[in-house]
């Protein structure tokens, strides 16, 4: 008594309607999985290179390639490059002044080192008569060391404001003879 039981049936482009979206959706996630694979495959093939910390400090030894490192010039500044550039992998690049500023630190740091082993030598209580010849062949190659580190350094430093102020007079004498140049124009 006043029961309505009737429905009505689904049409049937309502039911197309809701295959289509799942087999889109399949077909994605197929696409997804494939992309996937191939991703890895790839990344398993794609070359690696070991660190190479020497490449990142002071003058450069060896490339991320393997190859020897040149020394180029860009904008009247020197850089460290590798001769494999062009083949689309990592190269070095490293600036010439920054690897000399580098190791010109390391040596004063491992000058610096070497003064502090001495001194603690010096301060030993085996140092007087004591000492067997063994500390004093130590003790004299140390201060050797010392010694020739400390050249070394000299030598760079000298070198270095030499390459600098050759570099300034070089600007000058161009400076000058632009303005010759454009003065006689």
């Amino acid at each position: 008594m006043g029961h309505d039981y009737s429905y009505s049936q689904p049409d049937s482009s309502d039911q197309y309607d809701q295959y289509s979206n799942d087999t889109e959706q399949r077909e994605i996630e197929a696409l997804i999985r494939m992309d996937e694979a191939e991703s890895s495959f790839m990344n398993s093939q794609a070359r690696v290179y070991p660190p190479q910390p020497e490449v990142e400090f002071g003058f450069p030894k060896v490339c991320y390639c393997g190859g020897q490192p040149l020394l180029s010039t860009s904008n009247n500044r020197r850089f460290f490059t590798c001769g494999n550039i062009d083949d689309g992998e990592m190269h070095i690049h490293k600036w010439w002044d920054e690897a000399v500023m580098e190791e010109m630190r390391e040596m004063g740091n491992q000058c610096e080192v070497l003064s502090q082993k001495v001194d603690n030598l010096a301060l030993s209580t085996d140092y007087g008569s004591h000492m067997s010849d063994e500390t004093e062949q130590k003790l004299s190659r140390i201060e050797k060391e010392v010694f020739e580190i400390g050249k070394i350094r000299n030598r760079l430093i000298i070198g270095f404001e030499l390459i600098a102020l050759v570099a300034i007079v070089g600007m000058a004498l161009v400076a000058y003879v632009l303005a010759r140049s454009h003065g006689s124009t």
